[in-house]
């Protein structure tokens, strides 16, 4: 562990919050919330890619970390834009197409995975081990 940079530090914890993203879209889609197919998809690619980069510096590894960034905004905007009458209803306080009680897991999806996001990205630009 002595070898390992920030890079690696910031793509380990890049992981565990997409892991924590695919945990909160469960609760979500089981609670009535709209996931499509297509998310679940780019956030498990994700989860891979970020895994990949974890194994080093190898020609692969800068651009795994770059797929995992692009899926996680993915998912991001996805979600969020499936959401967006969650969030509506909830401020307007009326109910119409979308669920309002949701609202505050939209929030949290969205808190979550720009988080995820960039450290995705901070993890693309640095080294995984030190030289």
């Amino acid at each position: 562990m002595k070898k390992k940079s920030i890079g690696f530090y910031l793509a380990a914890v890049t992981c565990v919050l997409a892991v924590v993203t695919l945990v909160l879209l469960i609760v979500y889609h089981s609670r009535g919330g709209v996931v499509q197919p297509a998310v679940f998809a780019a956030l498990a690619a994700a989860i891979l890619c970020e895994a990949a980069s974890l194994l080093g510096e190898k020609p692969w590894t800068d651009f795994t970390s770059i797929l995992g960034a692009v899926a996680l905004a993915y998912v991001c905007m996805t979600v969020f834009s499936d959401g967006i009458w969650n969030i509506a209803e909830a401020m307007n306080g009326i109910k119409m197409v979308g669920l309002p009680e949701l609202a505050g897991m939209n929030y949290t999806l969205a808190g979550v995975n720009v988080a995820a996001i960039i450290t995705a990205i901070a993890a693309s630009f640095t080294r995984k081990s030190k030289a």
